[in-house]
């Protein structure tokens, strides 16, 4: 995919090894594919034939490969049951809030840079230097002597994770066949589901004990140490041949850069809006307001740049090019993917919460509440990859995803306090299997049909981070929205009770008990002010919910 032609424009030659099959119009994709080694993308006679390493070095690199995925996803939710730990550590909770979207929002900042990155320089020592930054903020996280420092940390891991996903994605879409393609694609969201599920795990798990929560981080560096001498030694390297001649000064001199500026400015002045805005600023607030307008003034120099290509050029663009964004399939994938992804990451967080306010679980037992969500989900996903290809036609899947993830969700909004665990596992099961078919399809999809498009190298990975862009940036999304929802109705509920009872807590003691850093609002309160207390939480993340019911009435 890295492989691109320097014009886009240029015609294209299928290779003798396409499809026997295809019907584009109704949504058919045949992914049946001669057996090779090559990728079965259209490539012109400038392009570099790639071989993959063989045998027990493909084992190795493809192992190490899905480690690094692994640690990508167990950095996403690792922050979720180390919160308590780090505020005894640090006693700062007015900055938790960037703990937990400090990941995300560099995650989703660096999507853009990152493709461009890899469609100039060889595609090994690009994964091997976003390792190396992932692993920076790791350290920088786990020996953080102040607040600051780690969010700081949590911030460059996330612009090394975000690197080390688009590495995998583009190294498995390059080295693979179409008919392969859709098994390891598979796989990668079943590793990073495995890594969700176990953050929340590991987290707590070394919060707990003599370790401390540093090494949630550490973590990190040893199995990156492992996996180092595959990546030097085996990992194939792979030179974008359009730009081989070129120096590193005119690579980089060639890039987007007003473009990435501008689109990074506007992704942090949304998130600390969702952030400050209600839980630390009023919403008219002067800082709220200020902040809102610099984020339009930004969002609006973006669109200018990018569409008049003001400091860059049309082939060096930040954004993918418009028969990739005008694109009716490719469209229809990214929201169906910010769909799915949201209906993972809701529940994701909101269930261990529903388990710790309601049943007074542990983090750590509350975590585990998740599993029957989570391997559902894993095993769908895993499920999909090898179905799609035999099924051919993909909104198949895309439909049973909407029945489960509607009927799931709708099911999940019923749950009350008194209601038996064994519901919200079975609802979960519902969701999860539904979320899971389609997690990962779209990389796939939107790769494949690409390529039957005769379609460019470039486009073709511009497709697939388009995807990558909706996955990442509806997890953001998603966070963000339901977190403000959820902590906004939190905090209004829970101070109506205790105002009403005549009790009387300070807005930060309020707010510390939403969030789940501590339990003094809770403690010696009478059985009915609990209950009282706890409806009005349970009303809250209702409310959060709202989210998954506007995308599921999309997919429906």
């Amino acid at each position: 995919m890295s492989s691109a032609t320097q014009n886009d424009s240029k015609s294209h030659t299928p290779m003798s090894t396409s499809p026997t099959s295809t019907d584009i119009d109704n949504e058919k994709v045949e992914t049946r594919s001669p057996q090779t080694t090559t990728p079965s993308v259209p490539t012109s006679e400038e392009d570099y034939i790639l071989t993959r390493p063989q045998g027990y070095r493909w084992f190795l690199v493809c192992t190490s490969l899905y480690l690094g995925c692994l640690i990508y996803g167990l950095d996403t939710t690792i922050s979720a049951d180390i919160q308590a730990a780090v505020i005894h550590s640090f006693n700062n909770p007015s900055q938790l809030t960037w703990l937990g979207t400090g990941f995300p929002l560099a995650s989703v900042c660096g999507i853009l840079p990152a493709s461009a990155f890899y469609a100039v320089f060889d595609l090994k020592w690009m994964f091997i230097s976003s390792m190396i930054v992932f692993e920076a903020g790791s350290a920088l996280c786990g020996a953080a002597p102040k607040m600051d420092a780690l969010i700081v940390g949590r911030v460059i891991a996330g612009l090394g994770g975000t690197g080390i996903y688009i590495g995998i994605l583009n190294f498995f879409s390059m080295t693979t066949t179409n008919e392969e393609r859709g098994k390891y694609m598979s796989l990668i969201g079943f590793v990073w589901g495995i890594g969700a599920i176990l953050g929340p795990v590991v987290g707590g798990a070394f919060s707990t004990s003599a370790a401390t929560w540093r090494w949630s981080f550490y973590i990190n560096l040893v199995i990156a140490a492992v996996c180092a001498p595959i990546y030097l030694i085996y990992l194939t390297s792979m030179k974008p041949p359009s730009t081989s001649d070129k120096s590193t000064l005119k690579k980089l001199a060639g890039m987007d850069w007003a473009g990435f500026i501008l689109s990074t400015g506007t992704l942090v002045c949304f998130t600390m809006v969702l952030t400050f805005a209600s839980a630390t600023w009023a919403w008219n607030d002067h800082r709220t307001i200020s902040i809102f307008v610099v984020f339009g003034v930004l969002l609006a120099l973006t669109v200018m740049q990018q569409h008049f290509f003001i400091l860059t050029t049309r082939e060096a663009r930040m954004m993918p090019p418009g028969r990739v964004t005008r694109n009716r399939s490719e469209v229809l994938l990214c929201i169906q993917t910010a769909v799915t992804v949201t209906n993972i990451q809701v529940p994701l967080y909101y269930i261990p919460l529903y388990f710790q306010f309601v049943h007074s679980d542990s983090s750590m037992m509350a975590a585990v509440r998740l599993l029957p969500f989570v391997l559902v989900m894993i095993a769908s996903n895993m499920s999909a990859g090898f179905l799609l290809p035999k099924v051919g036609y993909y909104w198949v899947m895309y439909l049973v995803t909407g029945v489960f993830m509607t009927v799931g969700g709708s099911l999940m909004y019923t749950i009350r306090l008194d209601s038996n665990p064994r519901k919200v596992y079975g609802y979960s099961i519902l969701l999860g299997f539904g979320s899971g078919l389609t997690f990962q399809a779209a990389y796939s999809i939107a790769g494949v049909k690409a390529s039957l498009k005769n379609w460019s190298g470039k486009d073709i990975q511009s497709a697939v981070s388009l995807q990558n862009i909706s996955q990442v940036g509806g997890t953001l999304l998603s966070l963000l929205i339901s977190g403000q929802v959820f902590q906004s109705y939190a905090f209004e509920n829970l101070k109506r009770v205790l105002d009403g009872n005549n009790l009387r807590f300070s807005k930060a003691e309020i707010r510390s008990t939403v969030t789940g850093t501590q339990s003094l609002v809770f403690e010696g309160l009478p059985d009915v002010v609990k209950v009282e207390a706890v409806e009005a939480i349970m009303d809250a993340m209702k409310k959060g919910l709202y989210l998954e019911h506007c995308g599921r009435g999309f997919v429906a």
